[in-house]
């Protein structure tokens, strides 16, 4: 059992020690201390009380540094986050960090903010799936709004915020929502390979739009296809939906195109009494398993000849 609790001051030397372990396995050990650098003692002596940890009978297994800013009365800001790698990707981050919101949220706060490197790919892909939006930086850096020596020199980052209890919506401007109709797969079909930069219409046949429009969506900006989400309400098992297929158009990625789509599709599937949805992905693909985390699904090990020999899948889970 994993228990989310307020930090303690206490907390910060196994916080340390922890920086210096969970990131061993992509640092030196010197990088790994250096990054621990971030986290001095007076993050937990001034701000425990907006910090949370994720403990069981082994430990502390993650945790959040965050405040409430003391010259900005509506804002938030997380600066620090740390997983254990045997818990990444079950969403034991988007528990943290849902925590957080929600402490922020009563405290009278309106928007959270956090920052990354422009090289973080995996936290890019998962605070826009936490509904993160990136302000307009400098430059830009593959494509992501940077912020030039915005922690010194050479010290770049990308820069998040994201609004607090704001309210559900039909659509999100600038773009029209709908329910799929069969004749969408042809526009679908045209873009798919482009979108994705390799074949990838091979696994989208007509069938699953002809047959399961009513349950999927298109999201269109000035009449154009901008995304869509191709997804079926399980006939076989009663308790599950599934999604199938999603695409964004790459000029609308990092707007919250994609988690506004599965959002709805959720909306839908529990309006039909469905309590779980799944969803795969092929085991290369970090930025889907970053974001289907984020989206609160808990993901498998690769299973080998998933869909037939030689192709292995990561199967994903979600409740409802």
């Amino acid at each position: 059992m994993h228990d989310v609790r307020q930090a303690r001051t206490a907390d910060y030397p196994t916080l340390v020690e922890c920086v210096q372990k969970w990131w061993g396995d992509s640092r030196t050990p010197e990088g790994a201390r250096e990054l621990s650098l971030l986290l001095p003692r007076l993050f937990l002596q001034h701000f425990a009380s907006t910090s949370l940890v994720v403990e069981d009978e082994t430990g502390i297994r993650a945790f959040l540094v965050g405040f409430h800013s003391a010259d900005n009365a509506t804002e938030a800001y997380i600066h620090f986050v740390g997983v254990d790698p045997l818990l990444r990707e079950q969403g034991i981050a988007r528990r943290l960090y849902t925590a957080f919101f929600e402490h922020a949220a009563a405290a009278g706060r309106t928007e959270v903010h956090a920052i990354t490197s422009p090289g973080n790919t995996g936290s890019v892909a998962f605070h826009r799936a936490m509904g993160f939006e990136l302000d307009a930086g400098d430059r830009e850096t593959d494509g992501l709004p940077t912020h030039s020596d915005y922690d010194g020199p050479g010290q770049d980052r990308v820069v998040f915020r994201r609004k607090l209890g704001a309210p559900a919506r039909d659509t999100l401007e600038p773009f029209t929502t709908r329910p799929a109709v069969p004749e969408d797969f042809d526009a679908i079909i045209a873009v798919v390979d482009d979108w994705w930069g390799r074949p990838a219409s091979r696994d989208l046949t007509r069938l699953f739009v002809s047959h399961f429009f009513e349950t999927s969506l298109i999201a269109e900006r000035d009449g154009e296809l901008a995304g869509f989400v191709i997804g079926f309400l399980s006939p076989s098992k009663p308790e599950e939906a599934y999604i199938h297929f999603t695409g964004i158009a790459p000029a609308w990625r990092r707007t919250g195109l994609g988690r506004f789509l599965y959002e709805r599709f959720f909306e839908r599937a529990r309006a039909d009494g469905r309590t779980v949805v799944k969803a795969i992905t092929s085991p290369q693909n970090s930025r889907s398993i970053a974001f289907h985390n984020a989206m609160g699904f808990t993901d498998s090990a690769p299973i080998a000849d998933y869909d037939g020999p030689s192709l292995d899948r990561v199967t994903f889970t979600r409740p409802l």
